[in-house]
């Protein structure tokens, strides 16, 4: 008997020796996965400090625009404007308004002219298929 009861205490040691084991693995997992988990570091981080984080990101901001900022090229030469009458002025604002209005009309012109056209094809087809075959 006390060979089982010997046994049974180094069962129930290891048993504990096992559970602690398991349970210092378990702590070791779960830092480990808080150190990788990098969104989740960055949320603490910004939680803690959010005006460091603000600062940083102004100042990385105006770093970018002062890199990437492109350079003013000076131009050739300008165009020389042309002035015109005041009866070309007239014409081409008149045109400027009427052109949407040439448009409409255009269209329908278009879409009038398509469907006769296939009102066309459609009846000659009819009539090919009434014929007499002999």
């Amino acid at each position: 008997m006390a060979k089982s009861t010997q046994k049974s205490l180094e069962l129930a040691e290891l048993i504990r020796c096992s559970d602690a084991a398991r349970f210092q693995i378990g702590q070791a997992h779960v830092q480990l996965r808080r150190k990788l988990d990098v969104p989740l570091r960055i949320r603490d981080s910004l939680r803690a400090s959010p005006l460091k984080w603000l600062g940083g990101s102004l100042g990385v901001g105006f770093v970018g625009s002062l890199l990437f900022k492109s350079k003013g090229r000076e131009p050739k030469h300008e165009p020389i404007k042309k002035h015109r009458g005041w009866f070309v002025g007239l014409l081409l604002m008149m045109f400027s308004l009427a052109k949407p209005a040439l448009k409409v009309y255009a269209t329908k012109l278009l879409k009038d002219y398509l469907q006769n056209q296939l009102r066309g094809r459609s009846s000659n087809l009819y009539m090919q298929d009434r014929r007499d075959p002999y």
